[in-house]
């Protein structure tokens, strides 16, 4: 009762006189105390967080030091083992594996992979899918790729991914319609990977209505891949009816790169009609891959008319044409332009042209000025 009694009155004792301080110091004080749990707080999230990874560190090296050795010696073995003898082999392992021992074998199991790989050893696919499937690692992937929470669909994608088993569309296509757009984007670029029978699909609807330049890499890893199996079919198909510029632009720049000639009078009747600069200046690009030299005096009387996107596309095509014509080109636009880093590209270009460009560069520098003869020293320094 006593002890109730002095509690109360220190309480109160300790409210009044706080009370009785101004108010800027009540604040301070307030604001000081908040701070102080926010830190406390903090800091045992940050110890929890440490004592996790460290266990998880643990727990992976103790694992690594009793399977990875069974790893090395059957991916890197030139014997076939059947899915029964790998039974075998990690049944002590299987008889206690949980989803955390999953999520561990299979970030150990990509590890000895990748190492042996870097070692320059052929690693025994075989023994590989083997492996992967006794222990259960893709469907336990698949049924994570399931899950309602995005982050988790995101991490799984990603290492089926990695371990290439192979993903079916059926279970992908969930996923490619999503809110998230990093979780959309990657189950559309796996359906494009795995799916054999419409595997351009999204290529109709310009990939995403968000494309970006990580698009662009993945799209041009799919492109590359398939032509590794065949001939590709013909990208104006997608150029064509796109709607994003950016995707558009992007895809008349796979159409050079994959050296596609079937597609430059497209290419050249769309030059006429397009409207964007992005993607005028990616025609121009692809039609100087392709090598298109008819379409040079077009793009001279362009140059004058145009912005900076398309004027370096120009150069650039020009350049790789080496006319005649384009030298002679090049070395009056030299002169003409007051825009400093365009001359920087104009000199790279000349440059291009051989002996004759150097020459030409060297008459050029005995009517210029320091900041030019400048470019010309950087040109020649860079490219001898």
């Amino acid at each position: 009762m006593e002890l109730s009694f002095y509690l109360q009155y220190y309480l109160f004792y300790l409210q009044n006189k706080f009370m009785g301080y101004p108010f800027v110091i009540r604040l301070t004080v307030l604001i000081v105390m908040g701070l102080i749990f926010i830190y406390i707080l903090s800091l045992i999230r940050f110890v929890w967080i440490n004592l996790n990874l460290r266990k998880k560190e643990r727990d992976f090296a103790k694992l690594s030091r009793q399977v990875k050795d069974r790893f090395v010696a059957m991916l890197g073995s030139d014997e076939k083992y059947g899915e029964d003898r790998v039974f075998q082999e990690f049944e002590d392992v299987i008889l206690r594996m949980n989803n955390k021992t999953k999520i561990q074998i299979t970030d150990l199991i990509l590890n000895t992979a990748n190492e042996l790989k870097e070692a320059g050893k052929t690693v025994n696919e075989d023994n590989y899918r083997s492996i992967i499937h006794v222990l259960d690692i893709p469907s336990f992937w698949e049924t994570e790729l399931m899950s309602n929470n995005s982050k988790r669909r995101h991490i799984a994608l990603r290492k089926l991914d990695n371990l290439g088993n192979g993903l079916t569309t059926s279970v992908l296509m969930r996923s490619t319609n999503h809110k998230n757009k990093g979780l959309r984007k990657q189950a559309r670029a796996a359906v494009m990977k795995y799916d054999n029978i419409d595997p351009f699909k999204f290529l109709e609807d310009s990939f995403d209505t968000d494309f970006n330049a990580l698009d662009e890499i993945m799209i041009h890893h799919f492109l590359v891949g398939r032509q590794s199996e065949g001939p590709l079919p013909l990208l104006s198909r997608w150029v064509q009816h796109a709607k994003n510029h950016a995707f558009k632009a992007f895809m008349i720049k796979e159409i050079g790169f994959f050296n596609q000639m079937e597609c430059a009078e497209f290419l050249k009747g769309l030059l006429k009609t397009e409207e964007s600069k992005l993607v005028r200046a990616a025609i121009i690009e692809s039609l100087g891959n392709l090598g298109r030299q008819e379409v040079e005096h077009e793009i001279f009387d362009m140059y004058g008319i145009s912005p900076v996107e398309i004027q370096t596309a120009i150069i650039n095509a020009v350049a790789k044409f080496k006319t005649k014509i384009g030298l002679d080109f090049l070395t009056n636009q030299f002169f003409r332009t007051t825009d400093n880093e365009q001359k920087v590209h104009l000199a790279y270009a000349i440059k291009q042209f051989g002996e004759e460009g150097k020459l030409r560069l060297t008459n050029l520098s005995t009517n210029s000025n320091e900041f030019e003869r400048k470019i010309f020293d950087q040109v020649n320094y860079q490219l001898g």
